[in-house]
């Protein structure tokens, strides 16, 4: 299965192998709580539920590399957040905050980016995960030149077993941490966080530092991914607010880098309601059931499955779609403007 975007809750025991959660979306979705309450839909979706109970707050997320909000087109929440995000971030290239959108139109969104770099940066080297032979870094097993400033940048939290641990690489902000761990999976990502986050602190003294003979090697990783939320979309929202609208868009984007010289972290996500939605269509185009029963009876005296062309009369193939009307779908300004790029600069 390829690689998602995920909310703590998600469990680690789905076919899923790669996982990775990132603020943005839950900012967003904290901003429509603080505006609108606990959000409700019919039916209720799980994920839902669990944006509903995340808190995230200040302790996590910085505002200074941060900027969300909610409201209403007519309140003018689109200029507000452009002003802001430029305000922090002059190269941020958003892909999802549109330039308007109508006045009853709801937008909810997020945006993060925080960098950090290694002071001295590790050696890159060849390592190996599972059954791969991969880029990755560490020391080059030198006690001469860098390594010994490589050393000083690892902070070991714990030690269980070879395969078994918990490390910290110290990088240019004292406020963030950048953590491996290397430790069993739980049954949901949030779980396993926290197994990690327990071990923290646990040795003391020499044991809290690599010796000289002790192997570093760390995978490289980077990662760009899209993920679109459709359990929160096209389902009525319920409340005095947003009674008869329903979310048009629910999307996040994750990009994220840890390499020899750092760690970094850029993120987009977007709640979106347009408007009315589009008229209904009744269109028979794939396989149907027809049934002819008589009012009030409990079975039909006729029933067909129409699973293909036999019993129809056939004119010819169907001809390519035609161009959408001009003006036709998403308001102006919606969607992906081009140049969406990297991270802000000191992304590697």
């Amino acid at each position: 299965m390829p690689p998602v975007c995920a909310s703590l809750s998600t469990p680690l025991s789905s076919p899923r192998e790669d996982l990775v959660f990132c603020a943005a979306f839950a900012l967003a979705w904290e901003q429509l709580r603080a505006r609108f309450g606990p959000i409700r839909m019919d039916p209720q979706p799980p994920l839902a539920d669990a944006l509903n109970a995340a808190v995230l707050g200040r302790e996590v997320v910085d505002p200074a590399w941060s900027v969300s909000g909610a409201g209403f087109g007519g309140e003018g929440i689109v200029e507000a957040l452009r002003a802001e995000l430029f305000s922090k971030f002059p190269d941020a290239k958003p892909q999802y905050l549109p330039e308007e959108v109508p006045a009853d139109a709801l937008l909810a969104y997020g945006y993060l980016s925080k960098i950090l770099k290694f002071e001295t940066k590790f050696a890159v080297r060849e390592g190996t995960f599972k059954d791969s032979r991969v880029r990755a870094f560490g020391l080059d097993g030198s006690p001469f030149g860098p390594d010994p400033a490589r050393r000083s940048q690892v902070i070991v939290h714990d030690w269980a077993a070879p395969q078994d641990f918990v490390i910290e690489l110290v990088a240019d902000d004292p406020d963030s941490r950048v953590l491996v761990a290397q430790i069993a999976q739980a049954e949901t990502l949030a779980a396993t966080v926290a197994s990690a986050l327990g071990r923290l602190d646990r040795l003391g003294g020499e044991a809290r530092q690599l010796a000289r003979d002790e192997a570093l090697a760390i995978p490289r990783l980077r990662l760009d991914l899209e993920e679109r939320f459709g359990e929160l979309i096209d389902r009525p929202l319920l409340g005095e607010a947003l009674g008869g609208k329903r979310f048009d868009e629910a999307k996040q984007r994750v990009q994220f880098h840890l390499n020899e010289g750092g760690a970094g972290a850029t993120s987009e996500a977007i709640v979106g309601s347009y408007g009315p939605p589009p008229p209904r269509s009744f269109l028979v185009t794939r396989p149907f059931l027809v049934l002819l029963q008589r009012r009030g009876a409990s079975a039909p005296y006729l029933a067909a499955w129409v699973e293909s062309t036999a019993w129809m009369e056939v004119l010819g193939q169907v001809a390519p779609p035609a161009a959408p009307p001009a003006g036709w779908g998403a308001p102006p300004g919606w969607g992906p403007p081009p140049g969406w790029g990297p991270p802000p600069s000191g992304t590697t």
